[in-house]
This record gives C-alpha cells, sequence and structure tokens, in this order.
C-alpha cells in the first residue's frame, strides 16, 4: 500500500471488541468494601514534569498544541520578529512550516502507593462498565510504565494501556519566514509541552495514491493518572474503553460518508472525520456520566460531586464535545444497553437524536 500523506491523528482508543479478557483480567465487579477515595487526594498533589522519557520516536507530522505554542512564543517575543523583519529588509511577512517532528514524552509514576491503587483502579472500573453493558475486554495488559520505551506494534491481539504520570509532546521544527521580494529566514526550533491530554491514542489515516482512505491503528493507549480535576484522570480508563468499544461503527460511517461524497482530499475528510468525532466522544460521554455515577457511589464516597459537573462544564468549550450535553440526556432517557445496540446497528440513528430538537 503505497501512502500518499498523512491525515490527522485522532486522540481516541479504537476497535477491539471481539478481543477475549486476558492476563486475568476477569470481569468480577469489584468488591462492595473496596474504597478508592485515597485516589482523590493523591491526583490533588502538584505535577510531576521530570524526569521525561521518549515513549516511541519521532515522526514527521505537524502536532496541533505544539504550532500553536509555538506562534503564540513568535506573537510574544517582539524582539525576535524585530529581527525577521530586518533580516527580510521589511515588507509584509508570511511563513511556512518546512520541516516539523515530533514524539511523545512521559514522566513515569515512581509513588508505590499511588502506582498500586491506579492500577488497581483501573482493572476494577474497566470491569465494572463491562459487565453492566455487557461487553468483552478489549485489553491485553494494563501496565505502568518506568523508565523504558515501550516495545509499540500495530499487530496482534489486545491492546495495552500504558500508565503514566504524566505526558508531553517534544518537537524539532524549522520555520521559514519570507516576504513579497523573495527573501526568507529559517528558524529551527527544539521544545517540549505538557498539553494536558490524559488520555490518549493515534488513529492515522492516509490518503493513497488511488484516492482511497487508509485507517492504520495502534494496538496500545496511554493514560495518566494526574489531572487539574481528579474526576478527569478518574473517568480516561472508562472513556477509552467504550471509544475501544464504539469505533468500529464509527469508522464505518466514516468510510460510507467518504465513499458517498467521493471525497478526494485531506481537507474534505478531515471535516467529516471531526464531524464524527463529535458524536462518538457524544455517546462516550453519555455512557460516562451514567455509569460512573455507580461506581463512585458505592467506591469513591469521598468525590466531591461538583468535581463531574466541572468536568462537563470545562468540556463544553471544546469543538469535539458540541455533542457532549445532549448525549447524556439520550443514553439516560435510554438506557447504556440500548444506546449501544442501536449505535451499532446504525450510528446515523443516534447522530440524529443528537441533532433534532
Amino acid at each position: 500500500m503505497t501512502k500518499k500523506s498523512l491525515l490527522f491523528t485522532i486522540i481516541a482508543v479504537l476497535t477491539g471488541l471481539l478481543f477475549p479478557a486476558t492476563d486475568g483480567m476477569g470481569l468480577d465487579i469489584p468488591e462492595s468494601g473496596k474504597d478508592y477515595s485515597r485516589l482523590v487526594p493523591l491526583i490533588k498533589l502538584e505535577d510531576k514534569l521530570e524526569p521525561t522519557y521518549p515513549f516511541n520516536d519521532f515522526v514527521e507530522e505537524i502536532d496541533k498544541e505544539s504550532h500553536e505554542s509555538i506562534m503564540e512564543y513568535f506573537n510574544t517575543q517582539s524582539e525576535i520578529m524585530k529581527k525577521i523583519q530586518k533580516d527580510l529588509g521589511g515588507g509584509k511577512i508570511r511563513y511556512r512550516v518546512k520541516h516539523f517532528m515530533n514524539r511523545t514524552l512521559y514522566v513515569p509514576e515512581t509513588r508505590n502507593e499511588y502506582t498500586k491503587l491506579f492500577e488497581n483502579y483501573c482493572h476494577d472500573v474497566i470491569n465494572f462498565v463491562l459487565t453492566k453493558t455487557g461487553n468483552q475486554n478489549p485489553f491485553k495488559n494494563i501496565l505502568t510504565l518506568t523508565d523504558k520505551k515501550p516495545a509499540l506494534s500495530r499487530i496482534g491481539p489486545g491492546i495495552k494501556a500504558f500508565l503514566v504520570h504524566n505526558l508531553a509532546t517534544e518537537y524539532k521544527a524549522t520555520y521559514v519566514f519570507f516576504n513579497e521580494r523573495g527573501k526568507q529566514v529559517s528558524i529551527t526550533l527544539n521544545g517540549s509541552i505538557f498539553t494536558g491530554n490524559v488520555g490518549s491514542y493515534s488513529t492515522n489515516i492516509y490518503l493513497q495514491n488511488d484516492g482511497a482512505f487508509a485507517f492504520e491503528r495502534d494496538r496500545f493507549t496511554l493514560w495518566q493518572n494526574s489531572a487539574g480535576n481528579p474526576y478527569r484522570a478518574l473517568t480516561v480508563p472508562v472513556e477509552e474503553t467504550f471509544h475501544i468499544t464504539l469505533r468500529t461503527f464509527t469508522e464505518r460511517a466514516i468510510r460510507k460518508k467518504l465513499e458517498r461524497n467521493s471525497v478526494k482530499s485531506v481537507k474534505e475528510a478531515e471535516a467529516i472525520v471531526q464531524d464524527w468525532m463529535a458524536v462518538e466522544e457524544a455517546i462516550v460521554g453519555g455512557l460516562v456520566y451514567n455509569l460512573m455515577p455507580i461506581f463512585i457511589d458505592k467506591h469513591l464516597k469521598k468525590l466531591p460531586r461538583i468535581m463531574i459537573k466541572r468536568d462537563i462544564e470545562s468540556r463544553s468549550h471544546f469543538e469535539e464535545y458540541l455533542h457532549l450535553k445532549r448525549g447524556i440526556k439520550i443514553v439516560e432517557k435510554l438506557g447504556y444497553k440500548k444506546t449501544m445496540a442501536m449505535y451499532r446497528k446504525s450510528p446515523m440513528a443516534f447522530k440524529r437524536l443528537l441533532v433534532s430538537r
């Protein structure tokens, strides 16, 4: 398969619905007396920003958050822009990205209490929601990273979930500034930023030479145990599990739309994918916010409920959560099993409920 150009990376977990439970991860609901309230003050501790270790190799791809950070840097560093203006000899300045490479860095969780408690929590909350919804376990294993770059693969059964304390993106980028007279200045920047993405899984979509789109999936996912709102970190294992079980059906809807519209450009395809990602985030969010309170009432009684409300409100500012509040209401009305059955049969039927008022 010849690949022409990289489209984008989706931060979410992909398919795995048909994979059986492995590595001793059964579907037992946690014992009623098991208490995970201790996780809340641990998550509230000040984030550790070092040491950082590479999670993967550099890839040639523009990272959106890093690019925005670089643009902010140029906009706030007036002396640099003045020098660029002087070197170019005046005129209207424009820029283009000549090279951009990035890779993921992680800060390991080294506190034994935190490590063991969060690992146990992930197993138990995942088993709880899978039992409630009648879905199979998609994970090969769940393990905490220490200081080594893990062996990554896109083949083989099951998905590996890697637990870390914090995540960052390291970049190497070259920007070319030029004016109407053709003069240009190149600036190379190396740096890293902590993006705040508490969970990630990449789906790469490629536009092939024959005009068709190919989907390439990773077999691993990254979850961090830190977040400004502890509830956010606590929901990551559940969210990603539902992304796994539902992504096959979202992909089917995306493929149909791409074929029906005879899409041949990256820009058109990206708009369609982002539209459907908002739909998937709505059903995943609806499932999470209807199931998590049940688990919290039994195993996280000390979690302030205001954290749930704040999490919903904070997400409403982002485009991918455009339908989140509507999705929560739909799942609440239909029930999680009926909603999931609808999505499996027809993602479009669920989408129509989201957009109808």
